[in-house]
């Protein structure tokens, strides 16, 4: 168990860091979340969903380059 506690210790943090960057830029892409984290595209794209479905965040735009996301 404390192996799963600390690997969600570790995610949230980099929600965390998805969080901060966002209120300084006021809107950040899946591809900003990949540099800031050093994740992949799949990593970058689970954790905004996550924000989102935590109602932290929202999505601007359907699909691709146009997408950006924007806190609540």
């Amino acid at each position: 168990m404390k192996a799963n506690a600390a690997k969600q210790n570790r995610k949230q943090k980099k929600l965390e860091k998805i969080l901060g960057l966002l209120n300084t830029k006021g809107k950040i892409t899946n591809d900003e979340v990949e540099k800031l984290l050093h994740v992949s595209d799949a990593t970058a794209t689970r954790y905004l969903s996550a924000l989102e479905k935590e109602g932290r965040i929202r999505q601007v735009g359907k699909t691709g380059a146009g997408v950006v996301y924007t806190k609540v």
